[in-house]
């Protein structure tokens, strides 16, 4: 675990468990798989996490005075937000997804 300079800790995620019938191959298949939804899931959190851990480190040089850049600052913590808001409504989406699914009568 990292700390930043704005004291927020930087956690990536690096061990995805990998289960069976999820963007598996199968049992015994012996082939690996590629691009599992788990890997792009992770893949996608960690930049949004990034993004947010740079702007954050850009806001705390602007405000200690080591970077007078207020305008690259501002665009950075708007980026981030943004990414922030993108991945929220897309978890949302696939949890209504889920429970849409989950809902289905057999």
């Amino acid at each position: 675990m990292n700390i930043t300079a704005a004291g927020a800790p930087s956690i990536p995620i690096t061990e995805v468990k990998k289960t069976e019938g999820v963007g598996a191959l199968g049992p015994g298949s012996g082939a690996a798989p590629t691009n599992t939804f788990a890997d792009k899931l992770a893949t996608a959190v960690d930049g949004v996490s990034n993004q947010q851990l740079a702007a954050d480190d850009k806001l705390a040089q602007l405000a200690s005075g080591e970077n007078a850049d207020l305008h690259g600052t501002m665009i950075a913590l708007e980026e981030a937000e943004i990414t922030l808001r993108t991945m929220t409504a897309v978890r949302d989406k696939v949890v209504g997804a889920y429970q849409e699914i989950m809902n289905m009568s057999i």
